[in-house]
């Protein structure tokens, strides 16, 4: 018989949920709520005077995430204790927030109609939108900055970038309420448009539909396959402890084919704001040679994601088949018995030596370390990256510089597509495009506030509402926890 006392399980707990008034207080003591709002005019041209502040409004959409609907928060809403943590967190803010000019709430909630007025009038007014997501952009980073992330005088550097100066990014598509009308697809080979006709019960061509759809779902194709619905993409970063993601900013993707092209179109605001902050971006396979390229030469960012399935070894039955490289070039050496000269290519994204063997054929000798990483800036403002790799000779180790740029002459950007400064199988990569599982739990979460995985809302410029005001919601709850913790935490040290 065993009498060893069994030694006591230590279990880590995780933190607990923001209760619902908590949630309430974070959204409505969230400086950014106040500022994006800020950016939406105060009247518009016609029509009465605003029953309700934008910042209401705006909160209201932050708060249909949290009730997963804004039917439900209207009715929440008229619950008068809850009405009154809306109420006091407005009057706390206003005390936290001097030097913004909060209009005070008025004695009664806003109602579903009031905010879907506002919502279809001038919420999503094309022009507002892309102000709101500016204005959003800019607070994110400061809350980023005040959190100590993408700061530039932090840690890492271009050949290990660090974490937390490393922003992550993904895309995912958000299916209608309503399933797709019937309807043939056609592409206008000149513009590259499709063009959709819509067809009636017995399969002939229909002015419209006879039935609620969503008009901007598309069919988009991934690795679960073919999904009707709408693709939104979001840029993040965080820190090393929980609750510490920052979402960066938030768009949508207008039609399928074009994920990557909106992931940097994104890219440039947030990086202009935050500059030096950045040391590296994530992403996966969507973002290819001609993308990764733009980014490394006009922003001076290591872009770090797999080679693209059509470049990567591919296995059959568990074994690799002949490696899928693209050839970088011969580099020679003085020893002292003469030249020597090396074979360098890149294999699925890291530079290697290549020889040939007893029979002739191209076989991969092993990936270089890598030791340095160089980006000096050129007289057309774009940057240019060298990499130094130590390559292993008898008669001596030598350095090797490789630039991931191609040729003028290389306007596919093949060169870009395959090699990878910081490639799989390493350490750093290992890190580092793990935080795109970051990405994707910020997806999954979206989704957990709609009903049954599905978009409330009709319409791109709604839903990518609904996503803003995720984005906001999300950034104010970590925001209300980073600052409850440093009050705990000064509370402890003036205790001690």
């Amino acid at each position: 018989m065993n009498t060893t006392a069994a030694l006591p399980v230590r279990r880590r707990t995780a933190p607990a949920a923001l209760t619902t008034p908590q949630q309430l207080t974070a959204v409505f003591t969230h400086r950014a709520l106040y500022e994006i709002a800020a950016a939406v005019p105060a009247k518009d041209r016609v029509g009465r005077p605003r029953a309700f502040p934008t910042y209401l409004l705006l909160g209201y959409a932050a708060l249909s995430r949290v009730f997963r609907s804004g039917a439900r928060t209207a009715h929440e809403l008229t619950d008068p204790d809850l009405w009154a943590v809306v109420t006091a967190a407005i009057t706390t803010a206003t005390r936290m927030f001097p030097d913004l000019d909060i209009a005070p709430p008025g004695p009664n909630p806003p109602h579903w109609d009031a905010y879907r007025y506002a919502r279809d009038r001038h919420l999503t007014d094309p022009d507002v939108l892309v102000a709101m997501l500016a204005e959003f952009t800019r607070c994110a980073v400061d809350q980023a900055h005040a959190m100590g992330l993408l700061d530039p005088g932090g840690g890492g550097s271009l050949c290990h970038p660090h974490p937390t100066r490393t922003i992550y990014g993904d895309g995912t598509v958000v299916r209608p309420m309503y399933r797709p009308p019937a309807a043939e697809r056609t592409t206008d080979p000149v513009t590259g448009l499709e063009k959709v006709t819509y067809l009636d019960a017995n399969g002939k061509p229909a002015d419209a539909p006879t039935r609620r759809f969503d008009p901007d779902g598309a069919l988009y194709h991934g690795h679960a396959g073919p999904v009707h619905g709408q693709n939104f993409v979001a840029w993040s970063v965080r820190g090393p402890g929980p609750h510490q993601r920052v979402v960066l900013a938030v768009d949508r993707v207008p039609r399928p084919g074009q994920e990557a092209e909106t992931a940097v179109s994104a890219f440039w605001p947030l990086h202009h704001i935050a500059g030096p902050g950045i040391q590296a971006l994530v992403y996966d396979g969507a973002m290819r040679g001609v993308h990764i390229d733009e980014i490394m030469t006009r922003a001076g960012v290591v872009v770090i994601n797999k080679v693209h399935a059509s470049a990567r070894t591919a296995t059959r039955r568990g074994k690799t088949t002949t490696p899928r490289w693209h050839t970088l070039g011969t580099w020679e050496h003085e020893t002292p018995t003469g030249a020597c000269t090396h074979h360098l290519a890149a294999v699925d994204g890291a530079v290697s030596e290549i020889t040939l063997d007893d029979s002739g054929k191209l076989v991969v000798l092993g990936a270089l370390d890598r030791t340095q990483v160089k980006r000096p800036r050129r007289a057309s403002g774009r940057y240019h990256f060298s990499v130094a790799y130590t390559v292993a000779c008898p008669s001596g180790n030598f350095t090797a510089w490789v630039t991931p740029h191609g040729a003028p002459t290389d306007t596919d950007h093949k060169r870009a597509d395959a090699v990878r400064v910081i490639a799989e199988g390493e350490a750093d990569f290992e890190t580092l495009y793990g935080l795109r599982n970051d990405a994707e739990s910020f997806n999954a979460q979206l989704k957990r506030t709609l009903l049954v995985d599905r978009a409330m809302s009709l319409g791109g410029r709604r839903q990518l509402l609904d996503v803003l005001a995720f984005a906001v919601l999300h950034n104010a709850r970590n925001d209300y926890r980073a600052r409850n913790r440093a009050t705990h935490h000064n509370h402890l040290h003036a205790v001690a």
